[in-house]
């Protein structure tokens, strides 16, 4: 190479030099600001802890306001819950063999203003910022202090041939089974209805609440939930468990588990596509058995309860399936659960309403259209209803039945530039039950139809 040339190349490179500097410098020493920066950029990114496990952080946050009427109350509410309440994970994942994979779930929710705690007597604000612990939050399984509650914090390794073992605080085998929709209603609607309105109290036709003074019914106050779940909801909580899952075979997967407190379950999933039809389903068992337990029922005097050393078993079969026309968007969901509860009563002197067999069914439907009409993400327009039977009886040891229906309307935007949902959807709840205002021997049945509980809720959901 030339002199000439090497002096040449040298001075290209020089320019160059000169040119990112100045490009890099924004108002002071080139040096001095690109460390700042970095300094800067370290403090800010998430970062793993080796080079050997791949990282993600995601979640979503959504809040919604709810207005909502109990046939003699009305008011508004602002919070969050229902089936969107804001959550963020941290999921693992590392490859050991181009076989075998192993990783890890974090997962937590932030639930402090579930419209699934509030009722006519507590709003969001009541509730305290530290969260209630009643069902529709997560607060329920264990948390406290403003609600931020641990989901799933568990490990797995699978192997391609054989399957998937995973350990830890997390979803078992039948969790979610109750909530499958190809629809895509997402934030608006869920086959879990209960987390909208479980703690409002059922009002009289007289226009008491129950369990207010004078309300003319025993015991204490009936809530939504009493009579839409029995105040346990169909979807399984999760646990500390060991899962099994089968590898996928045309489709089908198995899963089974057992967890903490003698809990086992199993469940067959499905999700295939034929001809532009998406079709999934997915069907499960449960045994859940408590021994030595408190008591077990909401027992009402003169109805004798058991207090110390209370066995109880409940099974439950559960599942749902949903078909998608994609050419259409035409969509249809269903959901069902029927679960049996046994124990927990120590009176020997049982009449009519022997409630150490009780029995509960659920079921729930939804339809609807999902198009992208104006570009922007697709518009999902459905139609829900539900009915419970007999759930109060799994609540309240004076219950000799009880019925529940449940529909509703909705409109869910997706803007997908945004990965945001918006939407705004009417429910409404219609009740009645029977009690017993006697005693097991001679008992006494008091029918009573509650006024309807109907909202409106306006909300939004942002993933990331």
């Amino acid at each position: 190479m030339t002199t000439t040339t090497k002096f040449a190349l040298a001075a290209v490179a020089a320019a160059l030099m000169g040119s990112s500097a100045m490009a890099a410098d924004l108002g002071g020493s080139c040096r001095a600001d690109l460390e700042e920066r970095i300094a800067e950029l370290e403090a800010t990114t998430v970062r793993k802890g080796n080079r050997k496990v791949s990282v993600t952080l995601s979640g979503f946050v959504g809040h919604q306001i709810m207005f909502w009427d109990d046939g003699h109350q009305s008011d508004t509410y602002i919070g969050d819950g229902g089936n969107i309440y804001s959550r963020f994970r941290f999921r693992g994942e590392a490859k050991i063999t181009p076989d075998v994979t192993a990783g890890f779930t974090y997962e937590f929710g932030a639930n402090p203003n579930a419209i699934g705690n509030m009722n006519q007597l507590n709003g969001g604000d009541d509730l305290g910022g530290s969260g209630a612990t009643g069902a529709g939050s997560d607060c329920a399984n264990g948390s406290t202090g403003g609600c931020a509650a641990l989901r799933d914090a568990s490990v797995w390794m699978r192997y391609k041939r054989l399957g998937m073992v995973r350990i830890g605080q997390g979803s078992t085998a039948t969790d979610n089974l109750v909530l499958i929709d190809l629809g895509n209603t997402g934030a608006a609607a869920t086959p879990d209805i209960g987390l909208y309105n479980n703690a409002f109290i059922a009002r009289r036709a007289n226009g008491n609440l129950t369990g207010s003074a004078g309300s003319g019914l025993p015991g204490a106050a009936i809530t939504w939930g009493n009579l839409t779940t029995g105040g346990e909801s169909w979807d399984t909580s999760r646990r500390n468990h060991v899962l099994y899952e089968t590898p996928s075979l045309y489709g089908f997967t198995v899963q089974a588990a057992i967890a903490e407190d003698n809990f086992w379950d199993v469940a067959l999933r499905y999700a295939g596509e034929f001809n532009g039809v998406r079709v999934a389903f997915g069907v499960g068992y449960r045994e859940d058995t408590e021994f030595n337990g408190a008591a077990q029922f909401a027992g009402v005097a003169p109805n004798a309860l058991c207090t110390t050393n209370c066995d109880r078993k409940e099974k439950a079969w559960l599942g749902s399936a949903s078909v998608l026309h994609v050419p259409t968007g035409l969509f249809l969901t269903g959901a069902y659960g029927t679960r049996d509860r046994s124990g927990g009563l120590t009176d020997t002197n049982f009449g009519a309403v022997d409630n150490r067999g009780a029995s509960s069914d659920y079921y729930y439907l939804s339809g609807g259209l999902n198009r992208n009409f104006f570009g922007i993400g697709n518009t999902v327009i459905f139609g829900e209803y539900g009915n419970s039977d007999d759930a109060l009886r799994i609540a309240r040891s004076d219950a000799m039945g009880s019925n529940m229906d449940f529909w509703g309307l909705g409109v869910n935007q997706y803007i997908d530039a945004a990965a945001m949902q918006v939407f705004v959807t009417y429910k409404n709840w219609s009740g009645d039950a029977t009690i017993n205002t006697g005693t097991f021997a001679a008992p006494v049945a008091s029918k009573e139809n509650f006024k309807d509980f109907s909202a409106v809720i306006i909300g939004t959901k942002i993933d990331f």
